[in-house]
C-alpha cells in the first residue's frame, strides 16, 4: 500500500511539473479542425509552418516554444499548429498561403482569413511583440494592407504598415511603400 502511495504521488508531482512548465501547445489538428476549434474556443489560430532540414524553425521549436511564457502568452490566445511544409496536408497548406521562406507563421481568423504575417523566428521576447502586433487590428498585416490598397492609409500609420511588410518578409513591397 506504501509502496502504491509513493508511486502516485510521485507521478502527480512530476506531471505538476510538466504542466507548470509548459510551452506552446500545438494541437494535432488538420486545419480545418483548427479553424473550428478556434471557433468553439473564441480564439485565432497561430500556425508554424516549417521543414525539417530549417535551422531557424528547429531554434524556434526548441528554444522558443517550449519556454513557459511563450505557453503562457499563446495557449490562451490560440488554437495553435504546426505543419510541415513537404508533407501531407502542409503542402497544400504552403501553396494556399503562399510560403516562401521558413519560417513562416500565421495568425488566422477562425474564418479562414490572414490577420497577421511573420516570416523568420526571432528571440522570444522579439517574437512575443511581433505576435503581438499581428493581434491588434490596426497594426496587423491584413487591416494595414487593406488600407494601403484602398488609399486610406493615414501618414501616422505608414510606419506601422512598413513594420508590418518587414514582419512579413515582403522587401518588395517594403521598396514601394
Amino acid at each position: 500500500m506504501m509502496k502504491y502511495i509513493y508511486t502516485l504521488v510521485m507521478t502527480f508531482a512530476v506531471w505538476n511539473t510538466i504542466v507548470a512548465q509548459e510551452g506552446v501547445r500545438f494541437r494535432d489538428l488538420a486545419f480545418n479542425e483548427a479553424l473550428a476549434q478556434a471557433k468553439a474556443e473564441d480564439k485565432l489560430v497561430f500556425m508554424d509552418c516549417y521543414t525539417s532540414w530549417c535551422g531557424p524553425c528547429k531554434v524556434m521549436a526548441e528554444e522558443v516554444f517550449p519556454q513557459k511564457a511563450a505557453g503562457d502568452f499563446f495557449n490562451t490566445r490560440f488554437v495553435c499548429v504546426k505543419y510541415d511544409m513537404e508533407k501531407g496536408e502542409g503542402i497544400g497548406l504552403k501553396k494556399q498561403f503562399a510560403v516562401r521562406a521558413f519560417p513562416t507563421f500565421f495568425i488566422i481568423r477562425p474564418d479562414g482569413t490572414v490577420q497577421h504575417r511573420l516570416a523568420g523566428g526571432s528571440q522570444w521576447e522579439r517574437f512575443r511583440e511581433r505576435v503581438a502586433r499581428g493581434l491588434e487590428e490596426t497594426t496587423s498585416y491584413a487591416y494595414l494592407n487593406e488600407r494601403y490598397q484602398q488609399g486610406k492609409l493615414a501618414r501616422k500609420q505608414y510606419p506601422h504598415y512598413v513594420q508590418a511588410l518587414k514582419d512579413a518578409g515582403d522587401r518588395p513591397a517594403v521598396k514601394n511603400v
